[in-house]
């Protein structure tokens, strides 16, 4: 069974804290914290694809990328209380999606 182009690359998001919850409460909510964009292949010519464009991100050392054995992972750090600029990257992320999935 063929998997549809938009089902071919789920794309998940995770926020990473520095701390426990106490540390936040304790030391302040202005801590930065990591919002990690998850991009998965769900068929190896997607796995493939993901894997080149992490290796071309990583050669412009603007991004921190982890590559792993079923896609990529790329961090952002923005402090907690800035939803704006987190908005902003939940919307690039799902467009760099789009973007990916038009070239497999």
């Amino acid at each position: 069974m063929k998997l549809k182009k938009d089902n071919r690359i789920e794309l998940r998001f995770a926020l990473i804290g520095p701390g426990t919850m106490w540390n936040l409460l304790y030391e302040g909510m202005d801590q930065s914290v990591n919002l990690r964009s998850i991009f998965k292949g769900k068929d190896e010519e997607s796995i493939l694809a993901l894997i080149k464009f992490g290796e071309i991100l990583k050669k412009k050392n603007n991004y921190d990328i982890t590559i792993k054995d079923d896609g990529i992972e790329i961090n952002n750090f923005i402090g907690i209380n800035d939803f704006e600029n987190g908005e902003k990257w939940t919307s690039l992320m799902s467009k760099l999606k789009d973007e990916i999935i038009k070239m497999i």
